[in-house]
C-alpha cells in the first residue's frame, strides 16, 4: 500500500493546525492552549481517519479471502466431480470390454 506523503503531514504543532490557521506565534496562555487543542483535534481526526481506512482495508481483505476460499472449493469439488466421472467412465469402458469378449 503506497501513503500519500502530502496527505500525511507530520512534524510540528503547525501542520496539524487546520489549513485556515495562520502560523503566527501565540501572545498569551489562553492562545496557546487553544492552538494546542486544535492540533490535538486534528490529531485526532487524522488518527481516526487512518483507522477508518484501517479497518475497510481489513474488511476488504477479508472478503477477497472468503472468495478466494469459495473458488478454491468449487474447483476441488469440480476437480473431484471430474476425477469420479472419469472412474466411472473407465468401469463402463472395461465392463463393456469383457462383454465383448463373452460374445466373441
Amino acid at each position: 500500500m503506497k501513503i500519500d506523503s502530502n496527505k500525511y503531514k507530520f512534524g510540528s504543532i503547525w501542520d496539524e493546525l487546520p489549513e485556515k490557521r495562520e502560523k503566527k506565534l501565540p501572545e498569551s496562555k489562553s492562545e496557546a492552549i487553544e492552538l494546542v487543542n486544535a492540533a490535538r483535534s486534528s490529531m485526532d481526526k487524522s488518527t481516526l481517519k487512518a483507522w477508518d481506512s484501517h479497518n475497510d482495508m481489513m474488511k476488504k481483505s477479508a472478503e477477497l479471502r472468503q472468495i478466494q476460499a469459495r473458488k478454491k472449493a468449487i474447483e476441488q469439488q469440480y476437480q473431484e466431480d471430474r476425477d469420479e466421472q472419469r472412474e466411472l467412465m473407465a468401469k463402463i469402458a472395461l465392463e463393456n470390454a469383457q462383454r465383448r469378449e463373452k460374445f466373441k
